[in-house]
């Protein structure tokens, strides 16, 4: 499998992530639609234990695909790096 058809086949996994993660700051009574997006990153890494499964598919999948323990590099390196950003692009979507 080429690099390419690793990450297409990882991409749905990652989105089921993030939507989870959005899906739960949007739930979270502490979020208000006026949030900076640095305060919204205490409720990112709040919901992250709600989403262990979805997370935990992706992690996986990743070790799967590109080795034993690529999985975790990739979730606390790219992903996160990506994820606040992700996060509150998706909550302003959803909340107009």
């Amino acid at each position: 499998m080429s690099v390419r058809q690793k990450d297409a086949a990882l991409l749905p996994l990652v989105r089921r992530a993030t939507d989870c993660v959005v899906s739960k700051v949007v739930a979270d009574p502490r979020y208000s639609a006026d949030m900076r997006p640095g305060d919204i990153n205490d409720l990112i890494v709040d919901s992250i234990a709600a989403c262990a499964r979805p997370v935990r598919a992706m992690i996986d999948a990743h070790d799967r695909m590109y080795g034993n323990g690529s999985g975790e590099a990739f979730l606390l390196g790219p992903y996160l790096d990506v994820l606040p950003g992700a996060v509150v692009k998706q909550v302003k979507v959803r909340t107009r």
